[in-house]
């Protein structure tokens, strides 16, 4: 019988491994204990045995690392081994504290017998798992020592959770999704709806014409009805009822399929969403004034997206311009509104975040400064700070650590970079300098300065002047940095660009944000920014979907700068009918033409943009990696 392990459902993909680190360790260290019974742990030993291993960390002398790190110090080596994999073990189990695990670990001398050598590999595999090195982890995976048999049927779970994640964080999310789906037949009742949970959210991170080719090349019957079923629902995401008669559909060939068994949550409560759906709905929306033309921007992306999906719900306009934004909320509910969309000016989303209730709910597009009282706004911008969160992420798990930032000299300047600084910290990262520029013609001293190069040549000018005597030299920049963020807009980014490069830092990754890239911007405009590294929303990078064709074709600024505001349109009319399945199911994701959207817990729509970089004056996309090479 396989362990059973705890509930993932809730927690999304993203934290599913730490919960297979800790459920896996639990189950590891109660095999392990049983095997490895020291003089000293005998009785403990004895008393794992007869115990659910969940108990085992409240037998003290068996969860103080402290002591075991000691005994193991006082040991002769093989014991001493034996002590420090256990302790390993148990600083997964405890704290999931990978640093920690991984000096304990690199202190075992590695002469263990085939039983314990496997619980030593599976260690280092869950350390690569948590310091964000999936590539590390699979090395191991496919360690033949490891694979050998006898392999506990345990342990074959173990290693298959671990190798699906090992996937999915490298990208490779039809490998992750098909080692899930081959272990599937091994699990409970119960595991396999978390399961299901978890093959649907890693067929789903994979672009629907992907899904679709790959079904048609799909081998065993379960793989393909597991990625027809992913297709359709992305498919018709953006409107319930079309999902509704495609799963009808879809259930009709595959009814005997594991899915259609146990279908996902999200399809589970289809009929719910639909029948939920407001019939009336007012847009709360500036359409003249200083913020007109983006108000008028979201309008018209709403707008084009009810006409394309066949809405039935009736649509009202209010605009927002020197109107109280309370007023008009009481207004739109006497007229018969069921959901309000927007406001977009920030002091009208604080005022309503101030409200403890509100007469209907309402779908901000902005974010408020303080947490909403009220459970019935929901907030949905495009807020930069999300960006510079990402920015510092995607760097951090590329594995640089120490950063020089530039970034505009200016309250927007100022106000981002500290919210990358702070959670750059927090990640663990270095900020090794950093320095603030405005808009000029060169930026020649600022770059020479911060790469310290002018410290560079001072040094050979005073050797010169030493020696008596001329040579060659040629300046080196500082050595103490991976990767250079730079926050600034086009204009500004070929100024610097360029001269990162001269100044002998062409080998050093920059990364950057949205703002850094405009469509209507040339190639020749484009090539001062090649090897810039940005994320942007999906709709600047990615190729769009028959709403967004038919919406640039009919306003060139959709093409342009105003190209984010359509695109909030859009997915404004995409989120409005799933608000109720997002707040059921927080793992839930909509792949709009924003990002990739989920609901947190303070009813945010959090973003998750695509990430890009140019390379001869053209936007090359990330590639996404389908599968397993």
């Amino acid at each position: 019988m396989f362990h059973h392990y705890p509930s993932y459902a809730c927690l999304g993909v993203k934290n599913y491994f730490h919960c297979v680190v800790r459920a896996a360790t639990v189950l590891s260290l109660a095999l392990f204990l049983s095997s490895c019974a020291t003089e000293s742990g005998t009785q403990n030993t004895r008393l794992v045995e007869r115990t659910d291993p969940d108990d085992i960390l409240e037998t003290k002398s068996l969860r103080d690392i402290e002591t075991l790190l000691i005994q193991a110090d006082q040991s002769e080596p093989s014991k001493a081994s034996v002590l420090r994999l256990y302790a390993a073990e148990l600083a997964l189990l405890k704290t999931e504290d990978a640093a920690r695990a991984r000096k304990i670990a690199d202190l075992i001398v590695n002469d263990f017998s085939p039983e314990l050598l496997k619980r030593y590999f599976l260690v280092q595999i869950k350390i690569a798992l948590l310091e964000g090195e999936p590539r590390k982890a699979l090395e191991v995976l496919a360690e033949p020592r490891l694979l050998a048999a006898p392999l506990r049927k345990s342990h074959q779970l173990e290693v298959g959770k671990l190798r699906a994640q090992a996937y999915y964080q490298s990208r490779s999310y039809l490998a992750s999704a098909r080692e899930r789906i081959f272990y599937n037949k091994f699990l409970t009742l119960d595991q396999r709806a978390e399961n299901h949970e978890l093959i649907f959210s890693t067929l789903m991170e994979i672009p629907t014409k992907s899904l679709a080719t790959q079904a048609e090349k799909a081998i065993t019957s379960d793989l393909r009805g597991w990625l027809a079923l992913a297709t359709m629902t992305k498919q018709f995401q953006n409107n319930p009822l079309q999902q509704y008669e495609a799963l009808s559909n879809w259930q009709r060939v595959w009814g005997q399929h594991p899915a259609s068994i146990q279908l996902p949550l999200s399809l589970s409560i289809l009929t719910q969403v639909i029948s939920s759906q407001p019939k009336s709905i007012a847009l709360l929306l500036p359409t003249n004034g200083p913020l007109g033309p983006f108000g008028r921007a979201i309008r018209d992306g709403i707008i084009a997206s009810h006409y394309h999906q066949n809405g039935k719900a009736e649509i009202r306009v209010y605009d927002t311009s020197n109107q109280n934004v309370l007023d008009l909320i009481d207004r739109a509910a006497v007229n018969g509104a069921e959901l309000i969309i927007g406001p977009l000016d920030r002091n009208n989303v604080n005022t309503l975040a101030l409200q403890s209730s509100l007469p209907v709910p309402v779908l901000a597009l902005n974010r408020s400064i303080e947490q909403a009282k009220s459970n019935d706004i929901y907030q949905f911008g495009l807020a930069p700070e999300d960006e510079m969160i990402q920015v510092a992420d995607q760097a951090f798990s590329d594995g640089n650590k120490k950063v020089l930032a530039l970034f505009p000299d200016s309250a927007w300047g100022n106000r981002n970079f500290e919210t990358f600084k702070n959670h750059w910290l927090e990640l663990g990262g270095t900020i090794v300098d950093s320095s603030s520029y405005s808009s000029q013609k060169s930026y020649a001293d600022l770059v020479k300065s911060l790469l310290n190069v002018d410290e560079s040549e001072l040094r050979s000018t005073d050797l010169r002047r030493i020696v008596g005597k001329r040579f060659e030299f040629t300046p080196r920049r500082r050595q103490d940095i991976d990767f250079i963020f730079l926050l600034g807009d086009p204009a500004q980014a070929r100024g610097i660009n360029p001269t990162l490069a001269f100044f002998y830092a062409e080998d050093i990754p920059v990364y950057s944000t949205s703002h850094v890239h405009e469509l209507d911007d040339s190639k020749i405009d484009s090539i001062d920014l090649n090897g810039i590294r940005f994320c942007d929303i999906p709709w600047k990078i990615a190729e769009g979907d028959p709403v967004q064709l038919s919406i640039k074709a009919a306003w060139p600024l959709s093409q342009a700068q105003m190209a984010p505001f359509f695109a909030l349109g859009v997915d404004a009319y995409s989120v409005y009918p799933r608000l109720e399945q997002l707040k059921k199911i927080r793992t839930n994701k909509i792949f709009g033409s924003t990002g990739v959207l989920q609901l947190d817990k303070n009813n945010i729509i959090t973003r998750k943009l695509m990430w890009a970089q140019y390379r001869n004056g053209e936007v090359t996309t990330v590639p996404m990696i389908l599968d397993a090479t």
